[in-house]
């Protein structure tokens, strides 16, 4: 039987009328094990956000909902005789619920929706005497056949070498800080914060080394990290007062702390936990991860790191783009084997751990898909004379990279280049900028847009995103985009990456730069160590600023990567000249 098909009937036989279905794990996490990707097992759906519902009726389509990094995604893997495709998130879902006033019983995990979250479909569903069916057991999971078991995992200790301070320091800022909102205690579902604050990392993820994991951290220095399944190894950990338990053990450890505060982040908090929380007489107050605001200030010895990594990678890519040049035009390989190339690169260095995330590996049309997955065993062959866009990054135990770049096997059209060279402005304008104290991300996402929107052009992601330390390379809360309204400070490594996405191919000019003090205003110190590529720069429609700006930052790419390379490798550095060559 088809699985929607019998998830649809298994609903009607729990009298349900729809299910909601998130992309999420109980800590709202990008990346996901196997066993909690329902949404894709449900739709076919991969992408890293989105959310289903499921409509009972075997008459009514059901929905499937992104944002519009996935709306072409969306078209190749979700049937759209089954589902409606819609672009947005909850909003849409409340929207879809709304226009379906049979509707009368909604069943949801309260494990894989915020409290905040739940909040607004509460408020914004406009469905007469609609009652939600709460519970938290997942109903996906009832009829998941041969759903995919969890392997033992184990938690490594992050040397101070590259952590730059130690844990106890760390819980001490925070008890600070607990106590400064005049409560006893701080509950997080947030992986990235707690592996941060103990020095943490976990190998359960394919892509980011976090211990995943929630928290009860007490101000009494008393540390409680709850899983899911089995625990996990250790090896030993900096700080006495930590005890690891199963989440079954959540509600008696809270009876202990009856009558105390607590803080919790409705934005990244699940539902469930409130119940639990109000029936062992537990007070609570909203506030945002002080975790989250703490780590992605890096300390000095991070961004000492950060900079080194990126030398490293920074070799690892000219050296695989060198190669992708002098491949035989009639012999190329396919989007896979060049993926698995830049791995190979990438992994010779002994501190390099992983890719950061899964790499986008694009040719021709395929790189207008924003994020592009190749389907495995059976990826375009690259050919000459046409765009080929690979985004992709490394998780080193001295920090985590991203970058992407642009390339070309034989000779772009007028119209790759004068593309590429708008993109290119985009992101050299952010790069250039000099900013006040106080500037939110969205105050400045349009910088990278402005010369795009001056040739009809946009895109339909934001323009940076906050990287994390050896951790997520996508690391909140904060970003440059037209919604983010975080002020961006000093210590924050954040990514530059305006794009194109046509018809014919797609374009993306992406590096992560340090957010620096000048005086009383910021700027941006670019960590990325690899060139432009100048066959696709259109000279003309540059300005001599920005002709400057590109020139230096060749000559630093160069400086920074010569040292690095064997003497014996002349060819190699001849094509780091080339590459870094006044334009």
């Amino acid at each position: 039987m088809n699985k929607l098909v019998e998830f649809k009937k298994y609903l009607r036989s729990k009298n349900i009328d729809a299910y909601i279905i998130p992309k999420y794990d109980l800590f709202f996490s990008e990346e996901l094990m196997e066993s909690d990707e329902r949404l894709k097992f449900i739709s076919n759906f991969s992408g890293s956000a989105g959310w289903a519902v499921i409509i009972a009726s075997q008459k009514l389509k059901s929905a499937v909902i992104s944002d519009g990094r996935y709306q072409e995604q969306l078209k190749k893997e979700v049937s759209q005789k089954e589902f409606v495709i819609l672009d947005g998130g909850l909003d849409k879902v409340i929207e879809f619920l709304n226009s379906h006033k049979q509707i009368n019983i909604v069943g949801i995990d309260t494990k894989l929706i915020t409290i905040n979250q739940f909040k607004l479909l509460e408020s914004e569903l406009k469905i007469k005497n609609i009652k939600f069916i709460l519970s938290s057991k997942n109903l996906i999971d009832e009829i998941w056949k041969n759903k995919p078991t969890i392997s033992g995992h184990k938690i490594i200790d992050l040397a101070i070498k590259y952590a730059g301070e130690n844990s106890i320091s760390k819980i001490k800022r925070l008890t600070k800080i607990i106590l400064n909102h005049s409560s006893e205690a701080l509950i997080t579902f947030k992986p990235d914060a707690i592996s941060w604050l103990l020095n943490i990392r976990g190998n359960q993820l394919k892509y980011t080394p976090v211990v995943r994991c929630f928290a009860l951290i007490h101000k009494s220095k008393k540390i409680y990290l709850f899983f899911e399944h089995d625990l996990p190894q250790l090896s030993k950990l900096d700080h006495s007062e930590i005890m690891l338990t199963n989440i079954k053990k959540f509600e008696s450890i809270l009876k202990m702390f009856a009558g105390e505060s607590f803080l919790v982040d409705y934005n990244s908090t699940p539902m469930f936990v409130l119940s639990v929380l109000k029936k062992n007489k537990i007070k609570y107050k909203n506030v945002s991860c002080p975790i989250s605001s703490l780590k992605v200030i890096k300390n000095s010895i991070e961004q000492k790191n950060f900079k080194e990594v990126h030398k490293v990678d920074g070799l690892a890519f000219i050296k695989f783009w060198s190669w992708f040049e002098q491949l035989d035009k009639n012999n190329m390989f396919d989007e896979e084997y060049l993926a698995k190339k830049l791995f190979e690169y990438r992994s010779v260095n002994k501190l390099f751990k992983s890719n950061s995330f899964p790499t986008i590996s694009a040719f021709g049309k395929n790189g207008s898909v924003i994020h592009y997955r190749y389907p495995k065993g059976k990826s375009k062959k690259i050919k000459s004379n046409n765009l080929y866009l690979i985004d992709s990054g490394g998780q080193y135990l001295n920090g985590t990279t991203d970058v992407t770049r642009v390339l070309i096997h034989g000779q772009p059209t007028n119209d790759m280049k004068t593309k590429y060279t708008i993109v290119l402005k985009g992101h050299l304008s952010l790069s250039n900028l000099l900013f006040p104290k106080g500037t939110l991300g969205n105050e400045i996402d349009t910088i990278a847009r402005a010369a795009l929107w001056q040739n009809k052009m946009d895109y339909a992601h934001g323009t940076g995103h906050g990287v994390g330390f050896y951790s997520s390379v996508h690391e909140g809360p904060v970003s440059i985009s037209k919604k983010n309204s975080n002020e961006l400070k000093p210590g924050m490594v954040i990514s530059n990456e305006p794009g194109y996405y046509g018809s014919k191919f797609g374009i993306r000019i992406e590096n992560l730069e340090l957010i620096k003090k000048v005086g009383n205003f910021l700027s941006f110190e670019t960590l990325t160590l690899i060139p432009y590529e100048k066959k696709l720069i259109d000279k003309s429609l540059l300005s001599k600023t920005e002709i400057n700006q590109i020139n230096k930052y060749h000559k630093l790419v160069n400086e920074k990567i010569k040292p690095f390379i064997i003497k014996r490798d002349g060819d190699l550095v001849n094509f780091l000249n080339r590459k870094t060559s006044i334009l």
